[in-house]
């Protein structure tokens, strides 16, 4: 054991230097990386990179691709599939920042593949993978703390993102901003450090300069930062549009009843086709975003782009592919963008001279909302076009896209596969667990109420008599619509009897559905300063209703549920010291012994723990007790250890054992 690896953590000059160790790895890992790609463009993707290359070859390349990288992922390691940022972030929140040693190396491989033969994906999600695990693997050979090993992590992600964009700025902040979720001053020194060695290292052997370099553009008309805000509108929209287009493709992918190789073979020609009208988006596509940021592409071709590259990018993650969706929202962006400018130039020159502005910023504002990261998503667009005459603009548009988005939901582009799988984070590793409890847990009946019709005497009766401060008002269909209280009634009774109890009840906010979470009841109570908020069934007649007693109550009870659960993780990871466990996701079958139990009856192994139970793959996600039901359909989260019992487990909740 390293004797820098105490309680309080590791010796900080010590920590500084495994920080530039591993930001120097990063910077080494983006250009193999680089290398990489550019190997498997000469054996997958001859066809599709030649100017004039055969058109069959085109549909075959990506397939081919997919291929290779579904056998991967299937058989050598499942974290390498999709997007990289998704597979750190669950190791912080769940596995003290543990990444397998071997991700990093397939890490390299599958997206190398991906990317060479045409899959619509970036390179920057998997070189941060590959710095990450490379942080994480030091701190796990050296026994370092959790809170050591996640900060070598975020190094690790920064030292990559500083390299792949020259970008060693918006690299720290991704590191802090992205991955950490903090800005403390104790984690900005080693990520920023990291990420200026990565940076150093990879400009040293691969050469420097802006990575999108552009015109020195300047703004010369002062509406320009309304017309800004009014593109971080449609950034917002069309981020949400992105985030819930890589969730909704990978689900509709997992659901196809055929085997994985066949969803890869059919996801990466159905690229390849697409690639033959569109072959700017094939693989990353920096010329393309050049051309839009200088100005060379008609509002036409911006528009079509923008569609293509969508479906393109959705189809190769969904399908199986392995590679970043950051290049692909700075795409999308900056063709959005420069869709957003020409119209406007169209509409009068003198109010847009300059239509290649808004494709910057658009570049920025849409990674901004998708991405949640504001700070990363405005240096990184200064950075890597190496103009900072834009600052005004792309922080105009930036802001309001990552506000409007924020309104929209909660999940970024990073953390809504999670979120499928009940693992909410927040920020980091900091994991919602009020958003994994159904309102259902505090909906409590709608009992002795009043008639809205009745007068308030009735009312005023039943309040002195019971001694109650409230009573719930029901309209003629017995629908929760208000509160009545003993201080609403108190300047009413003796003037007015016989006024009706609806004209004085304090109404309630708009009802949640049965498959909100508590999470989604919380924020409505408080944003209305609500004391119960109706609960709607199947047919809109009110269920229940939910006060923020009993809201409050079922989080409490369902925080201790998870706190034990956390403790039985641990011990069960402690005892498995040379296996660190696996966490599987299976969907019960018809067949399975368990369906129709309770999870006190199912007879799992003792060394089997069920983190989440989501009905049926629809609603929130419940965190399960000894009497949660499971029925077949339920998308079951486990934590098994050692992970050699995970096929067992697998087997025994989908029945094929």
């Amino acid at each position: 054991m390293d004797r820098s690896a105490t309680a309080s953590g590791v010796f900080p000059p010590l920590l500084l230097l495994w920080a530039l160790a591993t930001g120097v790895v990063g910077g080494l890992g983006a250009v193999l990386f680089r290398l990489m790609i550019r190997w498997a463009g000469l054996v997958f993707g001859a066809g599709w990179q030649a100017a004039g290359g055969r058109w069959w070859e085109r549909p075959l390349e990506p397939a081919a691709g997919l291929l290779v990288v579904s056998l991967i992922s299937h058989y050598l390691a499942r974290e390498v599939k999709g997007h990289g940022v998704p597979q750190i972030l669950e190791a912080l929140a769940l596995r003290g920042g543990r990444i397998r040693p071997r991700v990093g190396i397939l890490g390299i491989i599958a997206p190398a593949v991906t990317i060479g033969s045409g899959g619509s994906v970036g390179r920057e999600g998997p070189i941060a993978l590959i710095g990450a695990a490379f942080g994480s693997t030091v701190g796990q050979l050296f026994q370092f703390s959790d809170r050591d090993t996640i900060l070598l992590l975020a190094c690790g992600a920064a030292a990559g993102i500083g390299a792949t964009f020259n970008a060693p700025l918006a690299g720290g902040f991704f590191g802090l901003e992205v991955i950490l979720g903090t800005y403390a001053l104790g984690a900005m020194v080693p990520v920023f450090l990291a990420s200026v060695a990565g940076d150093t290292v990879f400009t040293a052997i691969m050469g420097g300069g802006a990575v999108l370099a552009t015109p020195p553009y300047h703004i010369i008309n002062h509406f320009a930062p309304l017309f800004m805000m009014g593109l971080g509108v449609l950034t917002a929209l069309a981020g949400y549009a992105y985030t819930r287009g890589l969730d909704g493709s990978e689900t509709w992918f997992d659901r196809l009843p055929w085997p994985f190789w066949v969803k890869a073979l059919a996801g990466g020609a159905a690229v390849g086709l697409l690639g033959l009208a569109y072959p700017q988006v094939l693989g990353v596509g920096y010329p393309t975003m050049h051309q839009a940021l200088d100005g060379h592409l008609v509002l036409v071709t911006l528009l079509a782009l923008l569609l293509a590259k969508y479906v393109a990018t959705l189809i190769t993650i969904g399908a199986g592919g392995s590679g970043g969706v950051f290049a692909p929202s700075l795409f999308l962006g900056g063709m959005l963008g420069g869709t957003y400018g020409a119209v406007l130039h169209a509409i009068s020159p003198s109010l847009a001279p300059h239509p290649p502005i808004y494709a910057v910023a658009g570049m920025a504002a849409l990674f901004a909302a998708s991405a949640q990261a504001p700070f990363v998503a405005v240096t990184i667009l200064l950075e890597v076009t190496g103009d900072y005459h834009l600052t005004s603009a792309v922080i105009a548009a930036a802001a309001v896209s990552y506000f409007l988005y924020a309104m929209l939901t909660r999940d970024s582009m990073y953390t809504v596969k999670l979120s499928r799988r009940g693992i909410k984070i927040l920020r980091g590793n900091d994991v919602r667990p009020v958003d994994a409890v159904p309102v259902t847990a505090a909906m409590e009946p709608v009992r002795e109420a009043v008639r809205d019709t009745d007068p308030v005497s009735v009312a005023y009766t039943r309040l002195l008599h019971e001694e109650r401060e409230a009573l719930p008002v029901v309209d003629g269909h017995g629908n929760f619509i208000g509160l009545v209280r003993l201080a609403d009634l108190a300047g009413v009774i003796g003037r007015e009897p016989g006024r009706q109890v609806g004209e004085v009840a304090a109404p309630v906010p708009p009802p949640v559905g049965l498959d909100a979470s508590l999470d989604t009841a919380l924020r409505r109570l408080t944003f209305y300063r609500a004391e119960a908020l109706p609960v709607a069934g199947r047919d809109g007649r009110t269920a229940g209703m939910v006060t923020m007693a009993g809201a409050l109550n079922a989080y409490y009870s369902s925080a201790l549920t998870t706190i034990d659960t956390a403790a039985r993780v641990r011990s069960l990871q402690a005892a498995a010291t040379d296996d660190p466990g696996a966490f599987v996701e299976v969907v019960v079958g018809e067949r399975s012994p368990v369906a129709g139990r309770t999870l006190a009856e199912a007879g799992l192994p003792a060394d089997a723990i069920v983190l989440s139970v989501r009905p049926r793959g629809q609603g929130p996600n419940l965190v399960p007790h000894g009497q949660t039901r499971l029925q077949a359909g339920d998308r079951v989260l486990v934590y098994v250890a050692p992970s050699a019992r995970s096929a067992l487990v697998r087997q025994l909740l989908e029945g094929s054992a």
